[in-house]
């Protein structure tokens, strides 16, 4: 049972515009889960869009955040590989492995039984014993908290690139750079494509043309936005394979209209729910279009990121770009809203 001496702080949301830190109890230990001590934590565009919107899977009063990392606080009796004190990074799901979907090569967001971990921007998170034994991982002496809290939204971006479809040498268009399309773009260019990044924004392009990205382009409303980058690509034809990271319904159709004949689309990015595109069945028809859809991240994808944060492939420095405490996580979310930097980090002690 908990110690109900022991209480913590806590982010919980309860509606648009309305995140609260609360001074919870401890959590209850189960044989198989970790209580972790966070020390960092790190907003992202999911608590941006959640915070000012909602989110369809969220009920009022749940705990709020997912990219942390800490040290094991307390561990259930069945717990092995690791010990109290260990710095270690959970995941913030597990998948089942046991529904149609993952049997049959979706285990990714479309598991029907995910396990997610409680917390986040709060100051222990629960890790329960699906995620204690795929997808937590320990953290080594040189690499920070704020590192290796990048590894969720790192598995997520290695997904999406990892399901797009191109080859060495192919021009491959990302939209948007925000984190995750920083990250996609980073590692579709790391695999030997020419990337053309686009976004409404100077400052997160300026972040892209620092990590190397090899084209960028400044979007406006007034212009034509698939002409200008389909002039990019080779002969004008349009993009070998056009990501999505935006979120956006408008940039969804403009993908498929700046991708080449035989062209792949991956809208990676998730649309405010009740939203609908609409796609021309020629374009899509006799051009040959290839169109898919992917979210979340799967356990591989989770081991890639883990490597490649390890391996110091990630500029931290780049990603997370400012620092606040639990108690100013509302000017945290706000900064991120803005475009203030890429990431903020919330830190503990």
């Amino acid at each position: 049972m908990a110690d109900m001496e022991e209480t913590m702080k806590m982010a919980l949301w309860y509606g648009p515009g309305d995140v609260r830190i609360e001074e919870r109890p401890m959590f209850e230990l189960e044989e198989d889960a970790i209580i972790m001590k966070v020390k960092a934590s790190l907003t992202c565009g999911t608590d941006v869009k959640t915070y000012k919107r909602g989110h369809p899977s969220y009920k009022p009063g749940i705990s709020f955040g997912h990219e942390a990392a800490g040290i094991v606080h307390k561990k259930g009796s069945k717990v092995t590989g690791f010990e109290v004190g260990d710095r270690i990074v959970p995941h913030s799901a597990a998948m089942c492995g046991e529904c149609y979907y993952c049997k049959t090569g979706r285990n990714d967001g479309c598991c029907e039984h995910r396990v997610r971990i409680k917390g986040g921007h709060s100051e222990y998170v629960y890790i329960p014993g699906p995620v204690v034994r795929q997808n937590t991982f320990h953290i080594p002496d040189d690499v920070s908290y704020k590192a290796a809290a990048l590894t969720e939204p790192l598995a997520c971006a290695m997904y999406g690139a990892d399901m797009t479809k191109f080859s060495y040498g192919d021009t491959v268009v990302v939209m948007g750079a925000g984190p995750i399309g920083l990250m996609i773009a980073l590692i579709i260019k790391r695999r030997g494509a020419h990337v053309i990044q686009a976004d409404f924004s100077k400052d997160r392009l300026e972040v892209s043309r620092r990590l190397g990205i090899d084209t960028t382009v400044v979007l406006n409303q007034e212009m034509d936005i698939v002409r200008m980058i389909r002039n990019l690509t080779p002969q004008k034809r349009g993009a070998d394979a056009v990501v999505d990271a935006t979120g956006q319904p408008a940039a969804w159709e403009n993908c498929i209209m700046i991708a080449r004949k035989g062209g792949y689309i991956n809208l990676f990015g998730g649309c405010k729910p009740g939203t609908k595109i609409t796609i021309d069945t020629q374009t899509m028809h006799y051009g040959g279009l290839t169109i898919a859809a992917f979210f979340h991240t799967t356990p591989k994808h989770v081991m890639m990121a883990n490597e490649m944060i390890n391996h110091h492939e990630i500029p931290e420095d780049i990603f997370v770009t400012g620092e606040y405490r639990l108690e100013n996580l509302i000017d945290a979310l706000e900064a991120h809203a803005n475009q203030q930097g890429i990431k903020n980090a919330i830190i503990y002690e």
